[in-house]
Order: C-alpha cells, then structure tokens, then sequence
C-alpha cells in the first residue's frame, strides 16, 4: 500500500474524508486542500482520482510519498 498527497485548488471540508476513503483533508492557507493517506492500490488510486474530476476539482498534484507501514502488531 502506497502513500499519496494530493493537492487541489480550492477548500474542501472535513464532510468530504469519508467519500476520499478516510484520507486526510488538511486546508492550506494559500486556498489548496491536500489530502494525505494510504491508497490500497491502482484500482483505487483511480477511483479516487475519478471522485476528483466527477466533483469537478483542480488537480494541481499527485505524489506518491512512501509505502504504508502498519504499526507494529496492528
């Protein structure tokens, strides 16, 4: 499982983590919305990337940040 960041133009609220698959939503003060998390696989990535062009949004980036690592025993 791939880590991801992903950034887009304009605010989106905390209502919208759970239709993003539980990523997290942090508002940037230069207006951007970055959403930060594990993404299972291609097929969800995306899915995911599929929600941002049916909501409409500005896709400024997309980066692939690490591997998912659970924590131990979890």
């Amino acid at each position: 499982m791939e880590i991801y960041e992903v950034r887009i133009d304009g605010h989106l609220d905390d209502r919208w983590a759970d239709w993003f698959s539980g990523l997290q939503i942090e508002r940037d003060e230069d207006g951007c919305t970055t959403l930060y998390g594990p993404v299972a696989d291609q097929s969800a990535l995306h899915g995911f990337l599929g929600k941002i062009r049916d909501l409409n949004l500005k896709l400024l980036s997309l980066k692939c940040v690490g591997r998912y690592r659970p924590p131990p025993g979890g």
